[in-house]
C-alpha cells in the first residue's frame, strides 16, 4: 500500500511518498515559494535531488506539480497517481471536535472549517490541501491528522485557564497544545527504543516552534503551547510565556493589533533579544564568540526550557522513563541540549558530554551510562506517523 502524506501550509507544501506497512519511504520533497513566479519544487529519490523551478500560483497547481514529479519516469518513485493508495493530510487544529486521526466526510470538512479562527495561518491551507487531493485522487480516501489530537488526553486542571467559564463555552479558549504528531512521534519512538510497550517520558520539540510535552504511559498530561502556539517555551521569534498585562499596556500605548501580532510572532524570542537572526544556529555561533546579546538570548532560552522541564518532572511525579530531543535545535545543537541538561544527576538524569557532542543530526543515545533517565535524540519523523494512521483507518 502506497500512501502520500502532505503538509500543506500558506506557502509550502511537504509530501512523502511511503511502502506501507514495510514503513519505506520511496520519496520526498518540499514545494515552497507557492503563489509567485519563482516557486521551488526540492525532490529527492534515495540518494538523488532534484529542483524544479517555476511559477506555481496556488495549491492546486502545487499539488499537480507534485504528482507529475513523483511519477516522473526518470525521479519518479510511483508509475502513476492509481498506485496511490490513500492520502494522509497534517490538520494543524481539530479544536475539542477531534481527539484522534479521522477519514475526511463533509462533516469532518466543516469542523476543519469551523476553526479557521483557531488557526487561520494552518486549517485554510490544510483544508485546502484535502479539496485538492479530493479532485486529484478521485475515489481515494484522505485521512486528517490533527496536531491537536494528541493533546486531548490532558485533564481538565492542565487544559482549563483560569477565565470565566463562558469564555471556554462560548469562545472555546482553553489549552489545545500544538506540535501533537511530534510528540507523539517521539513518544512511539522512545518507547520503542526502550523496549517498552509505552513510554513516560518528557519530549522536547526544539525549532523555530518550540514545545514540550510530559507525557505518561504515551499519553499527553500536560504540554507548553496553549490556545495558540505563543505559549510556553521561548522560541526563535515568539515570546512563550508572558505578563499578558503586556498586551493591554501596549494597546493603551497606542499599538495596533496588527503591530502586535507582527511583534510576538515575527519579532519576539531569541531574535528579538539577540537582534541578530531568526536562525538559533546563528545565535548560538555568536554566543560562543562572545557577543552579549546572544549569549543572553540563549541562556533565557535554555532557563525557559529547564523551567518547564522540572515542572513536568513533578507533574509526572518524578518517575519518568527519558528525555527525547528532535526539531531542527534539538537534533543540532549538542550546546543547547548540554545547558538544559546539566546538574540534573539529583533527579537521575545525566548527560554523556562526549556521546552528546558527537550527536549532530542523527538518531542516538547521549545519557551516561549510569543514567536512571535514558536521554535521547532523535529524528523529526511526523510523516511516518501520519502513513501509519492513514493506513491503520484505511484498513478499516
Amino acid at each position: 500500500m502506497k500512501i502520500l502524506v502532505l503538509n500543506c501550509r500558506i506557502y509550502s507544501i511537504e509530501y512523502e511518498v511511503f511502502e506501507m506497512p514495510k514503513e519505506t519511504e520511496l520519496c520526498r520533497g518540499i514545494l515552497d515559494s507557492i503563489g509567485f513566479d519563482a516557486a521551488i519544487l526540492t525532490h529527492i529519490t534515495g540518494d538523488k535531488t532534484e529542483k524544479i523551478v517555476q511559477p506555481v500560483l496556488d495549491h492546486q497547481k502545487g499539488l499537480e506539480l507534485i504528482m507529475t514529479t513523483i511519477s516522473n519516469p526518470k525521479y519518479g518513485c510511483i508509475k502513476s497517481k492509481d498506485e496511490i493508495s490513500a492520502i494522509g493530510h497534517r490538520v494543524v487544529h481539530g479544536g475539542w471536535t477531534f481527539t484522534s486521526s479521522v477519514v475526511v466526510d463533509e462533516n469532518v470538512k466543516k469542523e476543519i472549517y469551523k476553526d479557521f479562527e483557531l488557526a487561520p495561518m494552518h486549517n485554510p491551507y490544510n483544508l485546502k490541501g484535502i479539496e485538492t487531493a479530493e479532485i486529484l485522487f478521485p475515489g481515494k480516501k484522505n485521512v486528517a491528522v490533527f496536531d491537536t489530537a494528541f493533546h486531548q488526553t490532558m485533564p481538565e486542571v492542565a487544559f482549563r485557564y483560569a477565565l470565566p467559564s463562558r469564555l471556554y463555552h462560548e469562545y472555546k479558549i482553553r489549552r489545545y497544545g500544538f506540535h501533537g504528531t511530534f510528540h507523539q512521534y517521539l513518544s512511539e519512538r522512545t518507547a520503542q527504543l526502550l523496549k517498552k510497550a509505552k513510554a513516560t517520558l518528557i519530549s522536547f520539540y526544539l525549532g523555530a516552534g518550540s514545545s514540550v510535552c510530559a507525557i505518561s504511559d504515551g499519553k499527553s498530561i500536560d504540554t507548553s503551547m496553549g490556545f495558540t502556539p505563543l505559549e510556553g517555551l521561548v522560541m526563535t521569534s515568539r515570546p512563550g510565556d508572558m505578563d499578558v498585562g503586556i498586551i493591554n499596556y501596549l494597546l493603551r500605548s497606542g499599538w495596533t493589533l496588527s503591530e502586535l501580532e507582527n511583534c510576538l510572532n515575527k519579532e519576539s524570542g531569541t531574535y528579538g533579544i539577540s537582534g541578530i537572526s531568526s536562525e538559533m544556529k546563528e545565535v548560538v555561533e555568536k554566543s560562543i564568540k562572545g557577543d552579549g546579546n546572544a549569549k543572553l538570548a540563549v541562556d533565557i532560552f535554555v532557563y525557559r526550557a529547564r523551567k518547564y522541564l522540572g515542572a513536568y518532572y513533578f507533574v509526572l511525579g518524578g518517575e519518568i522513563d527519558a528525555v527525547s530531543f528532535t526539531g531542527r535545535i534539538g537534533k543540532n545543537s549538542p550546546l543547547i541540549r548540554e545547558k538544559i541538561l546539566t546538574g540534573l544527576e539529583q533527579f537521575g538524569i545525566k548527560i554523556d558530554l562526549k556521546r552528546n557532542e558527537k550527536t549532530i543530526g542523527v538518531e542516538g543515545e547521549i545519557s551516561a551510562t549510569d543514567s536512571k533517565v535514558k536521554i535521547f535524540v532523535l529524528t523529526r519523523n511526523e510523516k511516518l506517523l501520519i502513513a501509519r494512521e492513514t493506513m491503520e483507518l484505511v484498513k478499516k
